[in-house]
Order: structure tokens, then sequence, then C-alpha cells
């Protein structure tokens, strides 16, 4: 099933950090080190999609395709990993992130990725090429399903039902362009991945009897509904 993932870099690997000009250069992701999924990526895994799609991949805050902070100057592997400089917008959010970063409250680069060629290693998955969508600067608590659980884990149903208001009114819009097409693919398969973790089947054996609220089954009716339509 091809769903988006996000995959961190270490912390502390963030290279540069320029709060005048805007500045940032980081790693992106690395090659050859077994992740918290069990993924190794591996050097090649990004030469396609930057040949094909280099110029649409953008900077983001958080992996959140309504906060974009900026665009790519410059997109390259190296031997290490994935090589990226980007220019900040000189917008609030911009500069409020280049200051954090340079505080060290930012530490971390993270991409948006769906893996195209894979292989079974037994004890983990070999990625030797992926799409790129976005990478984005992460706090280490943050990650895309958080962004739409309520306190108490529960889905929060208006959150969701913003995401999809969001993409709706973008097509609406008509004439999309090519870079507009990328935003919004990517933008779905996050919403699908999402979907497939929160109906995963829950197993029997180890989990407790959960009494089911009418409240609940109407979150999945609606998840349900919003994919169909």
């Amino acid at each position: 099933m091809n769903t988006i993932l996000y995959k961190a870099s270490p912390v502390g690997e963030l290279i540069d950090a320029d709060e005048k000009d805007g500045i940032i250069k980081g790693y992106g992701s690395y090659f050859g080190n077994k992740d918290s999924d069990n993924d190794v990526i591996m050097k090649g895994a990004y030469k396609k999609t930057i040949a094909e799609n280099g110029e649409r991949v953008k900077y983001l805050y958080q992996h959140d395709m309504n906060q974009p902070i900026g665009k790519m100057n410059e997109l390259y592997e190296d031997d290490k990993g994935l090589v990226f400089v980007a220019e900040i917008a000189k917008t609030q959010l911009g500069k409020d992130v280049v200051e954090l970063m340079k505080s060290g409250v930012i530490t971390e680069n993270s991409v948006g990725i769906m893996p195209i060629q894979k292989q079974d290693k037994g004890d983990y998955r070999e990625i030797n090429e992926v799409k790129l969508y976005e990478i984005s600067a992460v706090t280490l608590a943050a990650n895309d399903q958080a962004k739409i659980l309520d306190v108490k884990g529960n889905v929060d149903v208006e959150k969701l039902s913003k995401r999809y208001d969001n993409l709706c009114k973008l097509i609406r819009k008509g004439d999309i362009s090519d870079e507009m097409g990328f935003a919004i693919e990517a933008e779905i398969l996050k919403l699908k991945s999402l979907f497939v973790e929160f109906t995963k089947p829950i197993d029997e054996i180890t989990s407790p009897d959960v009494e089911i609220k009418n409240n609940d089954s109407d979150v999945l009716n609606y998840l349900l509904n919003s994919l169909k339509n």
C-alpha cells in the first residue's frame, strides 16, 4: 500500500541557519541507517525524484502544507544523505522558525516520502527509490497524527474536516498548476495514511474490551464517507 512516510534526520544535523539571509542548510534524511520503522534508505533513492520533481519540493513547517516556509535553492545527495538548501520567506512564521533553529528549539528535519522500490531484508526493509514530496522543520514531539488527535487520543473531527475542506477549496479553484497538483496529491496521501492507521484492526488477544460509544461510531462513519466522496 502506497502511503506517505515521515523520516526524521537525527538531532543536531541542521548544518546552518542564517537569520539575516534566511538560508537553511541541512540533511533531510540519512543513508544506510535503520530507523524506528526498520527502514534503511539507500544512496541513490532520491536521485530520480530530484530530477523529476525537485523544483516542486517545498520546505514546510511540521509537515503542514498550509504552512510553507521556504523554497529549495539546492537539493542533492552526497555520501551521507539528502542535502537541501532552503530560502526561508521573510514572513513572521519564517523568521520564527529560523530563530527557533538558532536557539536550539528546532533541531530536526524530516522528509515526507513515498517508497517506490523497496526490498524486505528480513529484519529491515531496504528502500532504493522514493518519491519526495516535501522536507519539514520539525520538533521532537511533532508528527502528523498528533495534529488531528484531541487530548484524549480520539480523532479530532474538526481538524480532519478542515483538511478535507482545504483540499476541496483548492480543487474548486480550477486551473491547478503542476506544483499545486503535487501538493494536493501529497495531502491526500497523508490523509490516507492517517485513515489506515486509525482503522487498523484491534488485536483481540491483547487488547482490552472497550465500550463503543455513539460518537466513536460517528467518527468512523464520517471518515469512511469522506473517503468515498
